[in-house]
Formats: structure tokens, sequence, C-alpha cells
């Protein structure tokens, strides 16, 4: 298991790396300059093929964690020698007022400070996460909202251990699509739908046990804040059901004629009591994260499948997108959810 944590020059790293003591840690710059004593003199090119030399000898190695940049200001430095090396990408999210203040603190990184810095993570996360969706790979975004740094990194040690020990969106994802084919093998067509606030009116948890969170006020939605929900959900008491807890979507159930899967981040209970009064498979769990969507979406029809999907929100997103036909469903108000201001809708049927 070889895994990369991305981030912003000052984004805090080394800090991380500092303190997990259960996996050999690299730190990628220390050892590049170790390897090339002159790396600084190099140009544009000769430092690139420095880098993909690096990461060469460092795929000989089976199983670490080792710190990377995307890009240096308007220099990118990922290339696809780094793409390869890496089995899954964590990417260390920071408050750019945070990186702004730390930065200009820094003799070493005040120079970044002319570089629009809210802009330069954005497209780091953006193409990373792009680079991992054309690949089948795990990709996490680590934040800690509402404040968006790390003083106190438990759970990123925590998610860490998890990964080692089998925590995979991607792994899920194959697993799921499996189980679909096998179930759909009658079928050239699977319509798949997220579960609240899409199936249903309402958000379940929020309904059933009062749920809230600000898990996804980053937006994200990657498996690292599935992940942290799920253990967010371990404390709160699950009532026992004996009736429909929420409201049904008749205009989306109206659309789902077909063979149908509910793929849901919800809670796992909840969404099986509501799947068998349904009687609709459903594939929940904290590994059910956007990307987990994406890829269910992919390995089907890399199978030879037409995918219809629907969803309301970020967490469905690139899965719609993915899908030969992609339904947006609106809020009850009439309106889309806050989650997609700005993405690109083209190609997608509003309901």
């Amino acid at each position: 298991m070889r895994i990369g944590l991305y981030g912003m020059p000052t984004a805090g790293k080394s800090f991380i790396l500092n303190q997990l003591d259960f996996i050999e840690v690299v730190h990628g710059s220390r050892s590049l300059h170790t390897m090339y004593p002159d790396f600084d003199l190099l140009d544009l090119n000769a430092r690139q093929n420095a880098r993909n030399a690096f990461a060469k000898r460092m795929k000989e190695k089976e199983t670490f964690i080792m710190d990377g940049h995307y890009a240096f200001g308007n220099e990118i430095a990922f290339s696809e020698n780094d793409g390869k090396l890496f089995d899954v990408f964590l990417y260390l999210y920071i408050s750019p007022a945070v990186l702004k203040s730390r930065m200009s603190k820094s003799v070493k990184n005040q120079k970044y400070l002319r570089y629009d810095i809210d802009h330069w993570q954005k497209q780091e996360i953006l193409c990373l996460r792009d680079y991992c969706h054309r690949n089948g790979k795990d990709f996490y975004v680590l934040d800690n909202p509402p404040f968006n740094e790390f003083g106190e990194i438990t759970a990123v040690k925590d998610f860490v251990k998890a990964i080692i020990e089998g925590y995979s969106c991607a792994a899920f994802a194959k697993s799921c699509a499996s189980e679909i084919l096998r179930e759909s093998s009658d079928s050239d067509t699977v319509i798949l739908t997220d579960g609240d606030k899409t199936l249903t009116i309402e958000d379940s948890s929020r309904e059933i046990f009062g749920y809230s969170t600000h898990l996804y006020d980053g937006n994200f939605y990657t498996g690292f804040q599935s992940w942290k929900q799920g253990e967010e959900f371990s404390h709160y008491a699950m009532p026992e059901l004996s009736s429909m807890p929420v409201h049904i979507n008749e205009k989306v159930r109206s659309k789902l004629n077909g063979t149908v899967f509910i793929l849901t981040s919800g809670h796992e209970e909840v969404w099986r009591f509501i799947s068998t009064e349904l009687g609709i498979p459903c594939f929940a769990g904290t590994e059910m994260s956007a990307e987990t969507k994406l890829y269910i979406t992919q390995y089907l029809q890399a199978a030879g499948k037409r995918v219809i999907a629907f969803g309301d929100g970020m967490n469905d997103y690139f899965m719609l997108k993915q899908a030969n036909q992609g339904y947006l469903v609106k809020r009850e108000n009439g309106s889309i959810s806050r989650s997609l201001q700005g993405r690109d809708l083209e190609g997608l049927v509003v309901v």
C-alpha cells in the first residue's frame, strides 16, 4: 500500500507524517534532494526528469506514506510516474487564510503569496481528483471544518490506519458493481438512485434520530467525510423501526421502471429497512462516497450496461455526469442543492 499525502506548501504534511508510527514514512522533498543534491539548480525539464526517476525508485517499495506536491505556483510537479506510484491519494485541505498566514511567516514560502492561494489549492484538488477518476484510484480530501486546520490529528491517524487495514472506496465500488451485475444479468439497463433527498423527501438520519453534521461543509464528499460520518453515527441511538419513517419522493419513484439499486451514504440500518419496505436492493456504508458512486457507474458501463442515475447533490454529481442519463432531483421548494453551485450541469435532466 503506497499512500501519497499531497497538499499546499505550509499545509502541515510533515506535521502529520511525524506522528505516524505504524507505517514507513518517507519525506519526499528531503529524499529527492538527497538523491539529487543539486535539484534546485536544475532547469524545469531536468527537475521533472529527476522527479520521475525518484518516483520509479520509490515504486520498488511496497508500503509507505510519502508527502508530495502537485504544483509549485505555475510549475506542475505531478507526473504520470507519480500517479502510477501511489495506490491512494490523500489531500490535506487547509483554509486559504491559514495558508497565507503561514506563508507570510516563512522566509522559504513567502514567494508563493503572489499566487491566488484559494484558486491554486482548488485546482490541485480538481486535477488530482480527476486523475484518480480516470484511473480508478482512491482519493480522499482531509479537511477539518469549520476552521480547516489541524492541531490534533487523531482522526487522520485513524483514517490512515483504516486505509492500511483495507478501507477503500474503489474496492467497495468494484464489489458493489459485481453484485449489481449478477443481479441484473437479464437487463441491459441499470437504474442507480441516491437515497436521502432523492428517493426520500427528507434526510432520513436527521428525521429519525436528529443527526446533523458539519462534515460536508467543505463540499468534498470523499471517503474521508463518509468515514467520519460513520464515526458520528455510532454515537446516536438507533430506534427500532416498524413503519416507513420518511416520505418517499413519488416523482422519483414513478420513474424507477426497471432494474433499480439504491446507493446511499446514509445510515446502513435505516436504509436496510427502507430498502426492504420498498423492495429495492440497497448498497450503503461508510465507503459509499462520491467516488464510489462514480466507479460503480464506470464498472457497469465497462460491462456493457446502460446506466440511468438519480441524485440530488455533490455526493451524486460524478455519477450523474458519468451515467448515460443523469436526473438531478430538485428540492421540494424547486431549488437545486447548494452543493452543486458552480458545477457544470449540462446534460443533466432536472426533475
